[in-house]
């Protein structure tokens, strides 16, 4: 699903309603509609009571639209509207419609203090996508007595305050919702752990733009559905062994950090390659064997650290390495010498940097351009702030990995809520599955193992990536159906690798 920009979203609705022969005010209860459903879904099946506070625009007419809707299904409903001078067109046309079944409306200014019913939802339509200033302090009173309320907040297409493809500095006046009901596509700004506590959680609303209109406009960057993982997914093969769906080698660990290579193992295994080996410092070697049988372990020489990497690696089809290692100077040096081993191949084998391994190379960046192309980097926050250097925000973060990408072409997976996947070609992949309680120890010793393993399974690199965040994100999802998200695992997340491969597929659970 691709995320555009303000002005190419306003572009979609303008042709659509062209191409359609659509009224402005036709497309508003189209959304409004959606937003109605996606509301009722949320409340389940009891009458409830919603406070709407709207703004002048037609976000406010989206806010006015709902409110009738919710009013006519047997709802209470209250409805602010900012006092101005002039409003849209459209949202005069839905001020109108209020009136004429004598729903009241109610003015409202920024000095205006308000009170919320106890169980009301507030639903907040005061300031939608095309919000072209941040919101000065005259808002901060209203605004904070809307956060301040104990009320669940829903915004509409986007919280008010927030600007949805540019930053918004987070002291400024901006509505914290707990759920965004977004229209057409995701805003690049709700997808920015920057932004989570103003976002909450959201989800995308169809209002039946013209889709072959969107084909025809261009993005940087993407969301990660099902439908186009699904295209990705190699089917089994009927007539085969362990050795067609590939060798995987999984390289790291030190004294106290074996775990780190287990949990990777065992979920490239689990994810569907043939083979895994693991090449651990000698501590690990009884540990190893005896939590994976499965696996076959090779040992360094020496007994608390990785000194040296075998001679024959291209035997496997890829490798991962990192997780747990450490940055000792015996291994430091066994990377550097790895490199240069690497030149010397006519062709390595596919290659995934994690843990350790990125903080090795951010010590040395010089080593940078040794990294044979399109190899997958998976730091967390703070290894990427120590490969790239640090950002503002994360608009320039975003733009950082982008230009390093590029630049050494290697993909680059931002780990965390809406892991980003960033390709050499310049494209960002948000991926749409996972949850909090994935954000525990272990996690990233998992993903690393999946994606390695697709690696191995002769995916394409790019593949492999897209393909690894979002299955190592449904397999949290669906551990959070029987597990609370405070009390999932990484060893959890592995359990749940073929209900992940299932629900793609289709099948049952």
């Amino acid at each position: 699903m691709k995320i555009l920009s303000v002005t190419d979203i306003y572009k979609w609705e303008q042709a659509t309603m062209a191409s359609q022969n659509l009224a402005p005010a036709e497309l508003m209860e189209r959304a409004a509609d959606a937003l109605f459903h996606a509301i009722q879904q949320y409340i389940g099946e009891r009458q409830a009571s919603f406070v709407i506070l709207c703004g002048f625009g037609n976000n406010g007419g989206d806010g006015l639209a709902v409110g009738r809707m919710l009013y006519n299904a047997g709802h209470t409903v209250k409805i602010y509207l900012l006092a101005q001078t002039s409003y849209s067109a459209e949202n005069q046309i839905n001020q109108q419609r209020l009136h004429e079944i004598d729903i009241p409306i109610f003015p409202i200014s920024t000095e205006s203090q308000l009170e919320f019913p106890e169980k009301s939802i507030l639903i907040d339509a005061l300031f939608g996508y095309g919000l072209s200033r941040q919101l000065d302090e005259n808002w901060r009173g209203l605004i904070d007595q809307i956060n301040e309320a104990s009320n669940p907040i829903l915004s509409v297409d986007i919280p008010s305050g927030l600007f949805a493809d540019k930053p918004t500095p987070i002291e400024a006046p901006i509505i914290q919702a707990n759920t965004t009901y977004t229209f057409a596509c995701p805003k690049l700004s709700l997808l920015f752990p920057k932004y989570a506590a103003f976002t909450g959680n959201f989800q995308v609303l169809d209002i039946g733009l013209d889709k072959s209109i969107l084909n025809t406009l261009s993005t940087t960057y993407q969301y990660i559905q099902k439908e186009d993982i699904q295209l990705l997914a190699h089917p089994l093969q009927k007539f085969s062994h362990k050795g067609t769906y590939g060798h995987t080698y999984i390289i790291g660990g030190r004294y106290g950090s074996i775990g780190a290579i287990i949990l990777a193992s065992k979920a490239a295994l689990k994810t569907g390659c043939g083979l895994v080996t693991a090449y651990i410092p000698a501590c690990g070697y009884s540990i190893l064997q005896s939590a994976f049988p499965e696996a076959q372990v090779q040992t360094d020489p020496l007994e608390t650290h990785i000194s040296m990497f075998p001679e024959q690696l291209t035997a496997y089809n890829a490798i991962g390495i990192g997780m747990g290692m450490g940055t000792h100077q015996d291994t430091e040096s066994a990377l550097r010498q790895l490199f240069e081993r690497f030149k010397l191949m006519p062709k390595t084998p596919a290659l995934l940097f994690d843990a350790d391994a990125i903080n090795i190379l951010s010590k040395n960046p010089d080593w940078h351009a040794l990294i044979p192309p399109n190899s997958i980097l998976t730091p967390h926050p703070k290894e990427l702030e120590r490969l790239i250097g640090p950002w503002i925000d994360d608009f320039e973060k975003i733009e950082k990995v982008r230009d390093w990408s590029r630049h050494y072409q290697q993909i680059v997976v931002i780990k965390g809520a809406n892991s980003a996947v960033v390709l050499p070609d310049g494209t960002v992949h948000f991926n749409s599955t996972g949850n909090p309680g994935m954000a525990t120890g272990g996690s990233g010793d998992v993903l690393s193992g999946i994606v390695t393993s697709l690696l191995a399974q002769r995916y394409a690199p790019a593949e492999a990536a897209l393909l690894g965040v979002y299955l190592h994100g449904v397999a949290g999802d669906i551990a959070a159906i029987s597990i609370h998200e405070k009390s999932i695992t990484a060893t959890d997340i592995i359990a749940h690798l073929s209900g992940a491969w299932q629900l793609l597929q289709n099948r049952t659970i």
